[in-house]
């Protein structure tokens, strides 16, 4: 993207990425802060980088990953650092053997809506890394489509005429053309310029990326934090740990306040919780 294409007042952060990366999960605390800090001065897209294209052929020497099975203890001591929660029951009942086809079901999402198809890559991410559900079969990926609500005759043509499968692929060359190895990685781009930022990152490490390529945006307060669940909820503890700046204990012990006076439900998955307000989709 070129920068005469962004004014003096926004950015565009271009999250290289894939749906079932724990890396991208752990990062969407980040996300959500960056959403909630700059509202409208940025723009974050997602182009698809292909994490596993087959099992069969996949082998992460650094990680020990070679079959889906092996995922599992990565999960654990990534969620340990990131703090998002996982279930690792995914891999004992029904594991991807690859990440191709919701990668695909992703774009499909995107080819209609680019706001809404941020909400279903959250879908893809979240139903199967804390729901124990394989999002590549098209009975899960049509069920997130209709919840975010998105036309599912139009995401399902997309997905069978070809043409969602035919812009991943264009996906998978971008990410090659920038230079990728590692999910996530970073392209911010602003009036001052560009920079790139490979791997997991804090809101601190994108702050200051902004702060180099746009620095005419602002931050704003976040609301209070009823307001953020309700607008992004079901949320995880870190999620508000992150955006409200505080620690794991005193996130928890606000939102279990909250549940306990009736203005949330709390909701056990994995190896942690989420917060959702009352009668909201869980």
């Amino acid at each position: 993207m070129s920068t005469s294409d962004i004014d003096s007042t926004h950015a565009t952060i271009t999250q290289f990425t894939d749906p079932m990366c724990t890396w991208c999960w752990g990062s969407e605390p980040v996300i959500r802060r960056l959403q909630t800090a700059y509202g409208d001065q940025i723009r974050i897209e997602y182009v698809m980088g292909g994490l596993v294209k087959d099992f069969d052929d996949f082998y992460d020497a650094a990680n020990g990953i070679s079959d889906p099975e092996d995922v599992a203890p990565h999960w654990l001591e990534a969620s340990e650092i990131h703090g998002m929660p996982v279930d690792t029951r995914i891999f004992d009942v029904d594991p991807a053997q690859s990440t191709y086809p919701a990668s695909v079901a992703f774009v499909a999402a995107r080819q209609q809506d680019k706001q809404l198809a941020g909400q279903y890559l959250r879908a893809l991410r979240e139903t199967y890394v804390t729901r124990v559900r394989n999002v590549n079969t098209r009975e899960v990926q049509v069920e997130l489509a209709a919840s975010i609500g998105l036309d599912v005759d139009e995401f399902v043509t997309a997905l069978d005429d070809g043409s969602a499968r035919s812009e991943f692929e264009d996906d998978l060359s971008r990410t090659r053309a920038a230079g990728v190895r590692a999910f996530p990685t970073y392209h911010i781009a602003g009036p001052n310029g560009e920079r790139q930022a490979a791997g997991f990152r804090s809101f601190d490490d994108l702050e200051s990326d902004l702060a180099a390529v746009a620095p005419m945006i602002e931050q704003s307060s976040p609301p209070p934090i009823d307001q953020f669940v309700d607008k992004y909820g079901p949320v995880a503890t870190r999620e508000i740990a992150e955006v409200y700046e505080m620690g794991h204990g005193k996130a928890r012990q606000t939102l279990e306040s909250l549940a306990d006076n009736g203005a949330l439900d709390r909701e056990s998955r994995g190896n942690g919780l989420f917060w959702n307000t009352q009668g909201g989709e869980n």
